[in-house]
């Protein structure tokens, strides 16, 4: 075989087998063309069932965006932790303050920040400048015993008068008392006024009477002569027909309504002017008494600051040794030095220093140290208005510092708010740490959580479909006519995730989970669990179908 006809073998044979290739990828494009097909059909006819299961292809197809789908949940009985997150600054509860008991010189002092075990040295004084200070705070207590015992003496010769006048001013003082509320007693609630306005009522009605009963006789008087013929009558008829009037029964008796009357007026016109001059008596008793009781007190106050006595002899002996000396203060305090040494009384961190190595201190009750014990600290909160009532002292809480937790308790909560930044205010409050240790930082912040309620059984809903407006909280549910209704809710205590429902629903009301906008009252929709609303827009999304959905 020639070159030439071994070269055209070769080329039909390549061409040969590009057309196999070119044939097989043909077939496998058609075998995947007709299986995408298939999955398609099958996805489709899964997802009609799916729709048609939960009932919802109708309402996608005939009543579109009116009767959307809508997430509902049911209230659910179980356990709510209620709890109050605030931050907070680590602090001492027993903080020290340690002052100079005279000038002295100090020989070594812990730096600040410096941890100290109970009973270790925190200022080492001088011991030469230790020994001259107790030298004369010896000399200044000997001193200072005996001005109390001359203080002693002399209060003991002014005790009988003492007693005495302090029993006069009790006495005194119960008769002030006791005249005071008599003469308050004459216009107690205008009594005095109301008295004076009665009598006068009372002598006006009886003068009333005596007139009305002179004008009853001179009518009987007018009858009388005209019917005995009086004017023509002697004078000695005249006189006997006159007796005869005054004699008759209804004159007589009108007589002695008139003589009652004026006698009623002359006891009751004598009431007020007996009533004013019994309370000028008893006003000039409250004033005797007054008197007699300030005197009493004066006593009394001459009677505690009675002189001293012989005792003043021996401090004048004392004080000119005291002058070679610097005046010092108590003896005792300086005695707290163990050795010249400030012992720690307790575990503790030396937080201020107003001394250093060498310095002479300056005289007593200056400042030295602030020592702050770390077994009983605390964590420093402010509470907001918000979380205020929430919170209450006993609660349990825990706090943490440095990534560490330890067990807490509020402890204590301000009576006062402080004004802060912004027109704010916040109430200050302590976490008692029950647990604390040698890691504990003063100062640091701590994070605390503080349990401020707990229910075991109640019926709860999550917090997120529960709304408020300016009426209070309130949930929408969806009725057995698939109608969104506003129902008004009391809540109880809360979570993060769940909120107490006290009144306003019950375990088998529909509860939308989430409202958007197109979540109003009175709409028509398409209550949906979340179970099922997540399997059906899966099946859709992955069918390429898209749907509006309220969450």
């Amino acid at each position: 075989m020639s070159k030439k006809q071994n070269a055209q073998l070769s080329l039909d044979r390549e061409n040969l087998d590009a057309q196999l290739e070119a044939a097989a990828q043909k077939r496998k494009k058609a075998k995947r063309k007709k299986i995408i097909i298939r999955l398609i059909i099958i996805a489709v006819i899964l997802v009609i069932a799916l729709l048609i299961g939960v009932g919802i292809i109708s309402v996608i197809m005939s009543k579109k965006a009116k009767d959307q789908m809508v997430n509902v949940i049911t209230a659910e009985t179980g356990e709510i932790t209620q709890e109050v997150k605030i931050n907070g600054t680590v602090q001492s509860d027993n903080v020290q303050h340690f002052f100079s008991p005279t000038a002295i010189k100090v020989e070594s002092v812990v730096e600040v920040g410096t941890f100290v075990k109970k009973g270790d040295p925190i200022i080492k004084f001088d011991k030469e400048s230790y020994d001259l200070a107790l030298k004369q705070l010896e000399l200044s207590d000997k001193i200072a015993e005996n001005n109390f015992q001359s203080n002693v003496a002399s209060n003991n010769t002014a005790l009988s008068k003492l007693a005495q006048a302090q029993a006069d001013v009790a006495k005194y003082q119960a008769e002030v008392d006791e005249r005071q509320a008599i003469v308050d007693n004459y216009n107690y609630d205008g009594a005095l006024d109301k008295l004076s306005r009665d009598c006068q009522t009372q002598i006006g009605m009886e003068q009333g009477t005596i007139a009305y009963c002179e004008s009853e006789i001179e009518n009987l008087w007018v009858a009388y002569k005209i019917s005995v013929g009086y004017d023509a009558m002697s004078q000695g008829e005249a006189e006997q027909a006159t007796i005869e009037f005054e004699q008759k029964p209804e004159v007589i008796e009108l007589r002695n309504k008139i003589a009652y009357s004026q006698q009623v007026i002359k006891n009751v016109s004598g009431i007020i002017p007996d009533k004013q001059e019994s309370l000028a008596e008893d006003q000039a008793k409250l004033s005797e008494s007054k008197a007699k009781l300030e005197t009493a007190k004066a006593q009394v106050e001459s009677y505690k600051s009675a002189a001293g006595n012989g005792y003043d002899r021996e401090n004048l002996q004392l004080q000119g040794e005291l002058n070679t000396l610097k005046s010092g203060s108590e003896y005792d305090e300086l005695l707290k030095y163990e050795n010249g040494c400030l012992l720690a009384p307790f575990n503790g961190i030396v937080t201020k220093s107003y001394v250093s190595d060498g310095m002479t201190t300056s005289l007593s009750g200056t400042e030295m140290i602030e020592f702050s014990s770390i077994e009983e600290v605390s964590v420093a909160v402010s509470i907001g208005k918000k979380d205020l009532s929430k919170i209450s002292e006993g609660q349990k809480a825990k706090v943490t510092i440095l990534d560490k937790d330890y067990e807490g308790e509020v402890s204590n909560i301000a009576r006062v708010a402080i004004a802060g930044s912004g027109g704010t205010s916040s109430v200050s409050a302590l976490i008692k740490i029950k647990n604390p240790d040698d890691n504990i930082f003063l100062g640091i912040e701590a994070k605390n959580v503080i349990v401020t309620a707990h229910e075991d059984s109640c019926l709860m809903i999550p917090s997120e479909s529960v709304n408020v407006d300016s009426e209070g909280f309130f949930v929408y549910t969806v009725n057995d006519m698939n109608v969104i209704e506003k129902k008004r809710v009391e809540l109880g205590i809360s979570s993060e995730e769940n909120s107490q429902i006290v009144e306003g629903i019950n375990e088998n009301d529909k509860v939308v989970a989430y409202v958007t906008g197109t979540v109003v009252e009175g709409a028509t929709v398409v209550p949906v669990d979340e179970e099922t609303m997540n399997q059906v827009t899966d099946a859709l999304s992955n069918a390429g179908v898209s749907i509006t959905v309220s969450e």
